[in-house]
C-alpha cells in the first residue's frame, strides 16, 4: 500500500458504501490513523456524486465514525480541478495519504495515481486485487450492516433496491451472476452500522422513493 510505517495519517475517499468502509476498517486494523473523510458532492453540495446520498446522511456517518467530513462540491465538468483542490486541502491539513476502496479496476487506480502525482499526495488501495467473495465475507463478519441503495437496472432487478446487504442477498446476487462487490458499478450500498460506528444510521428505507434519473442510468433511493 506504499506505506511501511504504522500510524500513517490518512483521509478516506468516502462514498458511504461498503468498499470505502471496509478500506477504512482494514487501515485502522493494521494501525494507521484516519483523520477524515473526503466526499465529492454535486454543485449544490446537497448530494454525493458517487451514490446520490444526501449530505445530511454522509454527515451522520462521519459523526458516527468520529471523523471530520471534507465535502467538496463540483460539477461534472470541474470534477478533476475540484478533486485536486480537495487533495490539496487534505494535504494542507497535514495528511498526504488518501485511502480508496478500489479493488481491481486498473483505470480507476491509474487515474487516482495520476492525481496523486499532480498534488504530491499518495493514494492507498487496501482492497486491491483481493478476492471479491472474501472481501464481502470480511465485511459481514466484522459486523457491518449495509443496504443496496442504487442499481443499474439493466443488470440488477428492481427488487434489490433497499435490500439489506447480507448473506441472503449475496446468494441472490450470485445466482444471477452479479459481482457481489459490484466493482463494475452494478449496484451501490450505504453502510448503516458496524464496529467503527458509535451509533447506527437510521434510514426509512421502506418509505424512500425510487428515482430513475440518476447519472449513468442508475435507479436509486431518495431519502
Amino acid at each position: 500500500m506504499h506505506t511501511r510505517q504504522k500510524n500513517t495519517p490518512f483521509y478516506c475517499s468516502w462514498s458511504g458504501g461498503k468498499d470505502a468502509c471496509l478500506a477504512l476498517y482494514k487501515m485502522q486494523q493494521i494501525g494507521h490513523q484516519p483523520k477524515g473523510l473526503l466526499t465529492m458532492m454535486n454543485e449544490d453540495n446537497t448530494l454525493s456524486r458517487a451514490h446520490h446520498l444526501p449530505k445530511a446522511i454522509i454527515q451522520q456517518q462521519a459523526d458516527a465514525l468520529g471523523l471530520p467530513l471534507l465535502a467538496q462540491p463540483t460539477s461534472k465538468e470541474a470534477y478533476l480541478k475540484q478533486f485536486q483542490a480537495a487533495l490539496q486541502q487534505m494535504k494542507h491539513s497535514g495528511t498526504a495519504h488518501l485511502v480508496l476502496g478500489d479493488i481491481d479496476l486498473q483505470a480507476h487506480r491509474d487515474w487516482q495515481e495520476t492525481q496523486g502525482e499532480a498534488t504530491q499526495t499518495t493514494p492507498l488501495f487496501p482492497l486491491w486485487q483481493q478476492d471479491h467473495h472474501a472481501l464481502v465475507a470480511e465485511f459481514l463478519q466484522a459486523g457491518f450492516q449495509a443496504h443496496i441503495i442504487a442499481i443499474q437496472p439493466q443488470i440488477v432487478p428492481a427488487e434489490f433496491l433497499g435490500k439489506p446487504f447480507n448473506q441472503s442477498t449475496i446468494a441472490e446476487l450470485e445466482a444471477l451472476d452479479i459481482d457481489v462487490c459490484a466493482e463494475g458499478g452494478e449496484f451501490h450500498t450505504i453502510v448503516t452500522d458496524g464496529p467503527l460506528f458509535s451509533t447506527p444510521i437510521l434510514l426509512d428505507i421502506q418509505h424512500a422513493s425510487v428515482c430513475t434519473d440518476g447519472d449513468y442510468g442508475y435507479h436509486y433511493l431518495r431519502f
